[in-house]
């Protein structure tokens, strides 16, 4: 069993604290929770709303109808009707009473009674959090976390009353949590950042962009603890190159950006290949070209990632699956970075940038740092040996004799620039060799569903939990399909699909695109043709729902 929640209104009306709390408290009982922000790119106003989905099992995505729909203003009482599902329950004030058309329960919280409360005009979202506690059959006494030490405590105080106040006027219809496990939850730009400190980050540079942001934002809050540095750059072009010249010295090193700052990266992508300096980008997705919709979620930008900047050279492209894929991948990308010392480029987007999950606790344990690094003098090192394809990396300072020769022309195994046609060749060889190295080690993805099934998804990123949980759907009505994920989307083994394709299988791609990107990649690197696509390009992201349906098409045509 599993409800949805959405809590709409106004940017700065509290959307983003009421999910919090709800999130926070939820989780502490037990809940597994999954939810997703819909936010415009404003500062203020706007129409925004958050979709918390609670369930007893995991959850994997995000829906787009509530059962419980909590309105803070007029515009979230007109839009109600279609966001709520016909059986769901609408929460407003009563002075809103006049603008709502939803013919289902409805429950109108008195403005004058809460003013005996606090003056404060942002209180209804504390009210709310209390009913929802009380809706899921939570105690009262768990309303006193409801602290926050940025706010005074006659805030703290009222907070608490008017969630207290809320929890009164709701009656209850518990949902059993499931068992209690030690979870925690994180959204996708967190893990990324957790994931690049617990690889040993020590310099982070960026500008500012949605939805990347929050990697930055999260990273600088732990610098001191952490001690690490965390540089706000004047542009992308500055950031993309500090990371490369902290990481041309020894430096664990990352940058992040959305699609227009990467696109501004593509020149250092370069100098990083020649130059053979391991560095992380993390590109997290939205809607383009150019500003596009800021705070939107899209796939769009993996064609252009697999190819960026000119000439032919080794590269990782990962796009992380869930949360948790999140913080294991950026730990496994600094690893793969400093044993190739080629530019790996995390490919997230806004759905899981902004997306909390309750996840596992990470397991640290099976993790390893591993530097790949020449620490011993060796007279006739080669800093660029042609032969040499991973590891034997030496960085300026390494040891006090060896001279390390950093540049952005064709060079020869010691750095010196050259035009040899001998020396073009083989530094070519040992990039297109690095490939072949680099397709044996990436990850297989991940197949989930019918062992005898006669449909195959195909899918990569973040379209695995909507995927996920309408193969589970389509199961249960007697279908018999299956999915495969990627983690690991460039390069590809030619061979990567064949465990899986059958003459006898309809193959569907799945993509939060138009044209199919990764689909013609399969194509290209493998052979394998799929008969049918589901894409989603309208800045929203999928829902298990969207795809269910999009299948019963396909089926009955």
């Amino acid at each position: 069993m599993r409800k949805t929640i959405i809590i709409a209104g106004a940017a700065g009306e509290g959307i983003n604290t009421v999910e919090l709390y709800v999130e926070k408290l939820l989780k502490q009982e037990g809940y597994e929770i999954y939810a997703y922000k819909n936010y415009m790119s404003r500062v203020r106003g706007g129409y925004n709303y958050s979709t918390i989905t609670i369930g007893q099992e995991r959850v994997y995505s995000t829906e787009s109808h509530a059962d419980i729909f909590i309105a803070l203003n007029a515009e979230a009482v007109e839009n109600a009707s279609a966001q709520i599902k016909a059986d769901g329950t609408l929460i407003a004030l009563s002075g809103l009473k006049s603008k709502h058309d939803f013919e289902g329960k409805i429950i109108w919280v008195d403005e004058e009674e809460l003013k005996n409360i606090t003056k404060n005009k942002n209180a209804f979202g504390m009210v709310a959090v209390g009913m929802i506690i009380k809706w899921f059959g939570g105690e009262e006494s768990i309303l006193e976390k409801i602290n926050n030490k940025k706010w005074s405590d006659s805030i703290n105080s009222a907070n608490k009353a008017c969630a207290k106040w809320g929890y009164e006027q709701m009656e209850s219809v518990h949902m059993p949590a499931r068992a209690d496990e030690e979870r925690i939850i994180l959204n996708g730009n967190q893990a990324v950042a957790l994931g690049a400190l617990s690889a040993g980050l020590g310099f982070y540079c960026a500008y500012p962009m949605a939805p990347s942001t929050g990697i930055m934002n999260y990273l600088a809050a732990q610098e001191k603890k952490m001690n690490i540095v965390v540089e706000q750059a004047e542009d992308e072009i500055a950031a993309a190159m500090s990371a490369i010249g902290s990481a041309s010295n020894g430096v664990r090193s990352m940058t992040g950006t959305s699609g227009g700052g990467f696109a501004l990266m593509v020149e250092s992508i370069g100098f990083a290949a020649v130059s053979e300096v391991p560095i992380v980008i993390c590109n997290v997705q939205r809607p383009g070209p150019a500003t596009g919709l800021p705070t939107r979620t899209e796939q769009a930008d993996l064609a252009f990632v697999v190819t960026a900047s000119q000439g032919e050279f080794a590269r990782i492209v990962m796009a992380p699956r869930t949360v948790s894929d999140a913080y294991y991948s950026t730990f496994r990308a600094f690893n793969l970075a400093e044993k190739y010392q080629v530019p790996v480029i995390i490919l997230s987007d806004q759905l899981l940038a902004d997306s909390v999950q309750s996840i596992d606790r990470v397991d640290t344990s099976s993790l390893k740092i591993q530097r790949h690094l020449k620490e011993d003098f060796d007279p006739k090192y080669k800093r660029y040996d042609f032969e040499n394809i991973s590891g034997n990396r030496k960085y300026p300072g390494l040891d006090s004799q060896t001279l390390i020769m950093t540049d952005s022309h064709v060079h020869d195994e010691y750095g010196k620039v050259t035009e040899s046609e001998e020396m073009t060749i083989a530094l070519k060889n040992k990039f297109l060799n690095r490939i072949e190295a680099i397709k044996k080690e990436l990850s297989a993805p991940e197949f989930y569903g019918s062992e005898n099934y006669d449909t195959l998804f195909l899918s990569w990123g973040s379209t695995y939990g909507a995927l996920r949980e309408a193969v589970d759907e389509l199961n249960s009505r007697g279908n018999e399909v299956a999915m495969i994920s990627f983690t690991d989307v460039f390069p590809i083994r030619e061979n990567v699909l064949e465990p899986f394709i059958r003459p006898d299988v309809r193959v569907i791609n799945v993509e939060g695109n138009a044209m199919n990107q990764f689909g013609k990649i399969l194509r290209m690197e493998t052979g394998v043709k799929f008969s049918h696509s589901i894409n989603r390009y309208d800045g929203r992201p999928f829902t298990s729902a969207f795809i269910a349906e999009a299948y019963e098409v396909i089926k009955n045509d």
